[in-house]
C-alpha cells in the first residue's frame, strides 16, 4: 500500500508541475485567435503566428498567414522569429505528443 501512496505522489507532483507551466503564458482560444487574425488583417494589431508542427503537416494542414518552425528544431531556426523581444508571439500545434 505503501508503494501505491508513494507512486501516486509522485505521478501528482509530475502533472502539477506541467500545470503550473502552463500559467506562465496567457492562453488564447479559437474565438480569441479569429478575433486577432480579423484584426491582424485590418492592421489594428500584429503579431507572429508560430505553427510547431512537422512541415509535411503545416503544409497540409495549417492556419492562412502562419509561420512554421517545427518544435525540435526551433533553437536552430528561432531567429526566423525576428529580433523584436516584446513582439506578440502565439504558437499552435495539433496537442501534445
Amino acid at each position: 500500500m505503501q508503494k501505491i501512496s508513494f507512486l501516486f505522489l509522485v505521478a501528482c507532483l509530475f502533472f502539477a508541475g506541467k500545470a503550473q507551466a502552463f500559467e506562465r503564458f496567457p492562453v488564447v482560444v479559437t474565438d480569441e485567435l479569429q478575433d486577432m487574425l480579423v484584426q491582424r488583417s485590418s492592421g489594428k494589431i500584429d503579431f507572429t503566428l508560430l505553427n510547431t508542427l512537422d512541415e509535411i503537416i503545416f503544409h497540409h494542414q495549417s492556419i492562412p498567414g502562419s509561420m512554421n518552425i517545427p518544435w525540435n528544431v526551433i533553437d536552430d531556426r528561432y531567429t526566423e522569429l525576428g529580433e523584436d523581444k516584446n513582439r506578440l508571439i502565439i504558437t499552435y500545434c495539433i496537442g501534445h505528443r
